[in-house]
């Protein structure tokens, strides 16, 4: 019994010897009990080779068949009957083969967490980048993964960096899957509209946030696996598949929590943080840092450092910043309020 199964070129020849001839020797086969291609050749006046070669392409094609206790002779058979011997047992095949694919595919799914953990440990424990794409493809593989802990610690809407615009809305998404999500911002964020916007969604989600008087860094920690820092100045961002690192920044996360305050959308302004960050002011003016690294460790723009400065010159009747800061470490002021806070 001839094979089904045939190569592609067999295909493509057979398909190319399939002509009107063919078609035309096959219709004087049909409703005769028999026939042998010598007649049929005879019958159409052509030559009998061509016959044979268009016996051959129907045999392919099961469409003829020996009779019946003969040899010599043939006999015509239905496409749908050849169909069941030719089509069928390839598309049970085809079908056998799909099923195979399948239990593949379940059995190496298996080994890709494995793969993937190793191969990440070994080439990828830190990638720097700042790849506007690269960065947020790897923050969707990072925030859809999350499962239990999202920590974010930023500025303000406001004042946040490509990579945290970035991640604000997936962030949000893991907290309504469920993730625990702690964020910390400056007490400014309390003033600004765009932060009290954005935390109408995260807070009704589960999501808890609170505010501190400085905010010296900003991260981003998933599942205590992945880490999002900033890699030196502009918009690099090193991504951290360590969670030695992760661990770390969730510590420091941790006890800068503590001593945060909880954030209230209900409650309007700075709702009681003023003094504590009028504190962190004082005791930054008397330090002698300029007006950039102050207003950005508590998070807003110099020019409204400068209103909070003047205004706390006036308070205190100093004729300079510095002095400012002197006058209130000598009264207390600063430690006061600092204990206030804490």
């Amino acid at each position: 019994m001839e094979s089904p199964a045939q190569t592609p070129r067999q295909e493509a020849r057979r398909a190319a010897e399939v002509n009107e001839f063919v078609v035309a020797f096959y219709e004087r086969t049909i409703g005769r009990a028999d026939f042998s291609p010598s007649g049929i050749a005879e019958e159409l006046g052509v030559p009998q080779q061509r016959a044979e070669q268009a016996v051959g392409v129907l045999r392919e094609l099961r469409l003829v068949k020996p009779a019946e206790g003969s040899t010599d002779r043939l006999v015509a058979v239905s496409p749908e009957a050849a169909q069941m011997e030719l089509l069928v047992p390839l598309e049970r095949e085809i079908l056998d083969s799909r099923h195979r694919l399948e239990g593949f595919k379940g059995q190496l799914t298996s080994f890709v967490a494995a793969f993937e953990k190793q191969a990440r440990t070994r080439a990828e424990t830190v990638v720097i980048t700042d790849d506007r794409e690269e960065i947020e493809l790897r923050l969707l593989e990072a925030a859809q993964s999350c499962t239990t802990e999202v920590l974010v610690m930023q500025p303000c809407v406001a004042r946040e960096t490509p990579e945290l615009r970035l991640a604000r809305p997936l962030v949000l998404e893991a907290v309504r899957r469920g993730a625990q999500g702690r964020i910390l911002y400056p007490h400014t964020a309390r003033g600004d509209s765009d932060t009290r916007a954005h935390l109408g969604e995260l807070l009704p989600a589960g999501g808890q946030v609170r505010t501190t008087n400085e905010v010296r860094d900003r991260f981003l920690v998933f599942d205590r696996k992945t880490a999002f820092i900033p890699a030196g100045e502009g918009d690099a961002i090193a991504v951290v598949y360590d969670g030695a690192v992760a661990a770390f920044l969730a510590g420091l996360h941790a006890r800068v929590w503590e001593s945060a305050f909880d954030f209230d959308s209900g409650a309007a302004g700075y709702a009681g943080t003023m003094g504590d960050l009028k504190a962190t002011l004082l005791d930054l003016l008397a330090s002698g840092a300029k007006d950039e690294v102050i207003a950005r460790r508590v998070g807003m723009s110099e020019r409204t450092l400068r209103r909070h400065v003047a205004t706390i010159m006036q308070e205190l009747a100093a004729s300079s910043r510095f002095q400012a800061g002197v006058l209130a470490a000598r009264t207390g002021l600063v430690d006061l309020a600092l204990r206030g806070a804490a």
